[in-house]
């Protein structure tokens, strides 16, 4: 007998805003790769150091205490714990397999959706005492594979489901964080409360609200769910992947936990160091389906997902962000010199050049607007859209032995546009 009352504060590791949380992605996955593999010393030194350029434009040992705190909460909690970038052993700290695919991709909702499908309770990310607590209380759940799960079920049948009742009935939940409720019950339960004007609402306070609203943001970060509101809406244009979720919803807990005596030292060690290999790695035999569509971030066309032009390969960011400059050379040439269109071609498919569209100065150049133009295009998926004045995004770009070579040979000739699509 499913009783929702039974309420049981299931915590993960409290991270930052959405938008931070998007803004400082990038920015910690470059420095994971650059500074990787080595060892912890070292790694906690690097990291430091630029990481405190990065947000407050100043040394690590020139910082104040409370900003040190800080700066080492971004390394330890979020980019390790949260987001799984990097792993370690006793000697070495290593760049995880998600931190490698998100710099070559740049496909932010993608890291999520993997995070999101690796993610369980218990997990590795939280004190021994937390640990013990979650399996001696029975817990053993997959929260983002459920709640997808719910949503779908609810949605295919007309049904909007508000965030309260997803905290309620399904995040706080002790009987269904035990795994012992479905997803077809829950629905059950809240459908015959609202029939009944019985409204379950989590206490106030973000002690209460916190955990949900941040395991509510990492799915968001995914584009699997839009929050409009106190509502939340499965992004059909992401079924496939929202159906691997939901099929792995039945199979045991990835990762086991359980099989550790945590009451050795040595185990629990050991525990922690194999939690954080497991959860940086790549949920799925096939990475192409964690890919975000251009067409799957466009919020007005989540119902009816608009069908990709012929010739353009819409799960590749980098030929959506080629299309995308590609258009725009052609539209700025035009304007000013129509007969040198036929120059600008889309390059990128043709491997070793160092750049992507080879186009002309145009009206850049009055003298001599025939003068080549050499175009590198870096292209980026994120859910919230990036603010030039705010000082916590930082962005970056990664260049190939090829690009760089080509940028120096190239000189003032080099372009690079840096695309960011988001959400409308």
């Amino acid at each position: 007998m499913f009783n929702p009352d039974i309420q049981y504060r299931c915590t993960i590791i409290r991270g930052k805003a959405q938008k931070e949380l998007d803004n400082l992605l990038l920015a910690y996955a470059t420095i994971v790769a650059e500074i990787c593999p080595c060892t912890k010393e070292v790694f906690d030194q690097e990291f430091n150091e630029r990481l405190s350029q990065i947000i407050y434009n100043n040394d690590f040992e020139n910082l104040g205490e409370n900003n040190k705190k800080t700066i080492r909460n971004h390394i330890t909690e979020v980019a390790g714990k949260l987001f799984g970038l990097f792993y370690f052993d006793e000697q070495y700290v290593y760049e995880s397999p998600s931190n490698e695919k998100l710099l070559i991709d740049n496909d932010q909702p993608a890291f999520f959706k993997n995070l999101c499908l690796n993610f369980q309770f218990p997990n590795g990310t939280q004190k021994i005492q937390t640990i013990e607590e979650r399996i001696n209380d029975g817990i053993k759940f997959k929260p983002f594979h459920f709640v997808l799960a719910l949503l779908s079920l609810a949605q295919n049948n007309g049904i909007v489901l508000i965030k309260d009742e997803i905290g309620y009935y399904v995040l706080n939940s002790k009987q269904v964080l035990q795994g012992n409720i479905s997803a077809q019950v829950v629905l059950e339960t809240i459908l015959n409360g609202r029939a009944n004007n019985i409204i379950k609402r989590l206490e106030s306070g973000s002690r209460h609200t916190q955990h949900i609203r941040e395991q509510l943001n990492l799915l968001a970060l995914a584009n699997l769910i839009i929050i409009d509101g106190d509502n939340l809406i499965i992004n059909k244009a992401e079924k496939e992947i929202i159906d691997v979720f939901i099929s792995e919803l039945a199979q045991p807990i990835k990762f086991d936990i359980f099989k550790y005596d945590l009451n050795s030292a040595d185990e629990k060690k050991q525990m922690y160091s194999d939690w954080s290999a497991y959860f940086g790695k790549i949920a799925v035999q096939n990475p192409k389906i964690l890919s975000t569509s251009i067409e799957a971030l466009q919020r007005e066309e989540v119902e009816k997902p608009k069908v990709p032009q012929k010739g353009t390969d819409q799960t590749i960011l980098g030929d959506e962000g080629e299309d995308f400059v590609f258009d725009l050379e052609k539209k700025r040439v035009n304007a000013t010199h129509p007969r040198l269109v036929n120059k600008v071609l889309l390059l990128g498919k043709q491997r070793g050049l160092g750049y992507d569209i080879s186009s002309v100065e145009a009206d850049e150049n009055r003298e001599e607007p025939e003068f080549a133009r050499f175009v590198e295009v870096k292209s980026t998926k994120r859910i919230t859209e990036p603010d030039l004045d705010d000082n916590s995004w930082t962005d970056t770009i990664n260049l190939t032995r090829k690009e760089w070579i080509a940028a120096k040979q190239y000189r003032s000739a080099f372009n690079i546009y840096r695309v960011y699509f988001t959400p409308n």
